[in-house]
């Protein structure tokens, strides 16, 4: 995925994505080419600080776990994403530009590895129902097992992640704010709130860098002490 360097997230940022996603596309590579699978998820951390792993099910009738696997799997975990109208920019009036499209998005990419153990497969069901607060247990247990018996787990431990947040960090704090404020104005709190936690600070240490280094050009300010 092409990242320039002021689109790039940080590893926080990344984590919270990957733990707050709840449905993921999975794309994996086979013979007879690529295959994408809408998925709902559950991300389990890992005991030493990484990536973690993404957990999956399928119904044992979906052919993406029995065919053979071509190098690894990528798990596509989308953010907030939203229309950025180019009249929300403080600079439109004097200059038009065109409209864009902000998003964050994670790829994650590892070995995708097959469960068909009864037991594992209960305990990712069992845990993805509770993250959505169900409790699985009011279902009849004979129930139960025969629908354990029709699914197979997937495991997608990541080995690397590529992550991208184009969010206008290359305007200016004016144009920023008005883009929140636009978004705010059609309901789109969530992208919002990830440019004013991600845009804003960054674009204002920009601009003040510029300023500080146009001011050093002009003999306004001094150097930097260190």
């Amino acid at each position: 995925m092409y990242t320039p360097r002021h689109f790039a997230m940080t590893d926080e940022h990344v984590r919270s994505v990957v733990a707050g996603a709840e449905t993921a596309q999975l794309v994996t590579a086979h013979e007879t080419g690529p295959v994408a699978t809408l998925l709902p998820l559950t991300w389990r951390p890992d005991d030493v600080g990484g990536p973690g792993s993404l957990i999956f099910h399928v119904t044992r009738v979906n052919p993406v776990w029995k065919e053979p696997h071509l190098g690894e799997a990528l798990a596509i975990l989308s953010g907030p994403d939203g229309y950025i109208d180019p009249d929300w920019y403080a600079s439109n009036a004097e200059a038009p530009g065109v409209p864009t499209w902000n998003y964050v998005t994670v790829h994650a990419y590892g070995p995708l590895v097959v469960h068909d153990d009864p037991a594992w497969v209960r305990e990712a069901v069992t845990e993805l129902s509770e993250r959505f607060g169900y409790d699985a247990g009011r279902v009849d247990p004979d129930a139960t097992d025969r629908m354990l018996r029709a699914i197979v787990g997937l495991e997608l431990p990541i080995t690397r992640v590529e992550a991208k947040a184009k969010l206008n960090q290359n305007r200016s704090p004016a144009d920023i704010a008005g883009a929140v404020a636009g978004l705010r104005s059609v309901g789109q709190h969530a992208l919002a709130d990830v440019m004013d936690a991600v845009s804003v600070p960054h674009a204002e240490a920009r601009y003040q860098l510029l300023a500080d280094v146009k001011g050093r050009r002009l003999g306004e300010v001094g150097p930097a002490v260190r």
